[in-house]
């Protein structure tokens, strides 16, 4: 969080369910939104998750999700970093955000 804040830039989450339901999955492995160190913003409507082309496109056990994706918005909202994970456990390093946050300071 440091390196992402030390680049002048912002880590948000988004989870497309309700409010309740991200409360209990943070519950059910041991955490809740206080120790969160970003903001999680829901989108249970999935406005967000369509417009990024990431809404139900996934099967996880026997519901459909979202496929996991992390996007690098820069100031004037120009998708600048795009990645859309093909498995549920694919997603970017910390490293590798860092590394492509870099890339706009120059």
């Amino acid at each position: 969080m440091q390196k992402i804040e030390g680049l002048d830039a912002q880590l948000l989450a988004i989870d497309p369910h309700e409010e309740w339901s991200a409360r209990f999955l943070l519950k059910e492995t041991g955490f809740s939104t206080d120790d969160l160190q970003y903001p999680l913003l829901m989108d249970p409507s999935q406005t967000v998750s369509a417009t990024y082309g990431v809404a139900f496109q996934m099967r996880i056990h026997t519901e459909v999700s979202n496929r996991p994706a992390t996007f690098i918005v820069d100031r004037k909202g120009t998708l600048r970093f795009a990645h859309r994970g093909e498995s549920f456990n694919d997603r970017p390093t910390p490293t590798t955000v860092i590394d492509e946050l870099s890339k706009l300071q120059n």
